[in-house]
């Protein structure tokens, strides 16, 4: 008897340590937080920082990719979110210019690489513009280990020109570049604001090169969505509406399990500008997903 109870709790010891190893789901958001203008009316960065905060905390999101963040608001989100750490410099470079940050669980995950790159003909080159594009767009990005798991991931986040047609164009092709160049086989999740319609060439450029919409991988039953993702104050959604925002993903390791655009409106008040899109990720060499 005593030894049968000593075999149970050999294997009640080597379960538990199991259930702490087995990889748990992965939840990341693309977040257009509209920059902090003056001219916003109700709808102001003062009447939005805390709810915008509140849904990142409450949605338990792991990772964010986020775009517009002024320095301003940077660190009102990371007085806002104290279980997060950010990564990302502005795109004036250092402390100037809006950011694209990635915000992370810093609990959850190790950061083992990092870094930001323009997207211009000089990737390298600090506030460079490429091409026809209005103004500097950056890409922050960083290789994050999972520490209940081990599993490792990359992450990139940006944000393409609104004015630039061939600056969009190219944007898709250095940024599909790069993360061949960077994370090479390894997992890969890019979250932004592409300024662009799912049927338009950067979103092909994108798909060409190995990346998948989660949006389009998943059955209208794991989708939770109004259909586009820039709503522009409009309470009426009026005009032509359609998803410039993503998430996409590149690898076996990684594949989604949901995905929700939050419509975040409450009467004239809005969350942000964009809608931000949330996805449930799970990790392929576990069938046990959180």
């Amino acid at each position: 008897m005593r030894k049968l109870i000593i075999i149970a709790a050999f294997i009640l010891a080597n379960l538990a340590v199991t259930a702490q190893k087995a990889p748990s789901g992965l939840t990341v958001a693309s977040y257009n937080i509209r920059y902090n203008s003056p001219e916003d009316g109700v709808n102001v960065w003062e009447n939005r920082k805390e709810w915008l905060s509140h849904s990142i905390n409450f949605f338990e999101i792991d990772v964010v990719g986020a775009q517009e963040v002024t320095r301003t608001q940077l660190t009102d989100m990371q007085n806002f979110l104290p279980g997060y750490q950010s990564i990302g410099v502005g795109r004036d470079g250092g402390k100037k210019g809006e950011y694209s940050p990635i915000f992370y669980a810093k609990d959850r995950f190790e950061v083992l690489d990092n870094s930001t790159f323009w997207l211009s003909e000089t990737p390298e080159k600090v506030a460079s513009k490429g091409w026809d594009a209005a103004l500097p767009r950056i890409v922050t990005w960083a290789k994050f280990q999972d520490k209940n798991n081990g599993n490792t991931f990359y992450f990139f986040n940006t944000h393409f020109d609104h004015r630039g047609k061939e600056a969009r164009k190219n944007s898709a092709i250095l940024i599909s570049k790069k993360i061949k160049e960077i994370a090479g086989n390894e997992p890969v999740i890019l979250t932004g604001d592409f300024n662009t319609a799912p049927d338009a060439g950067p979103h092909k450029i994108l798909i060409d090169n190995q990346l998948l919409d989660t949006f389009s991988e998943l059955p209208s039953e794991k989708k939770y969505s109004p259909g586009y993702t820039f709503n522009s104050w409009d309470v009426e959604a009026g005009g032509d509406r359609y998803r410039i925002d993503y998430i996409f993903y590149k690898g076996q390791a990684l594949s989604p399990q949901k995905y929700q655009v939050l419509d975040g409106q409450r009467g004239r008040k809005f969350i942000s500008d964009h809608f931000p899109v949330i996805v449930k990720f799970g990790w392929n060499n576990s069938a046990a997903f959180n």
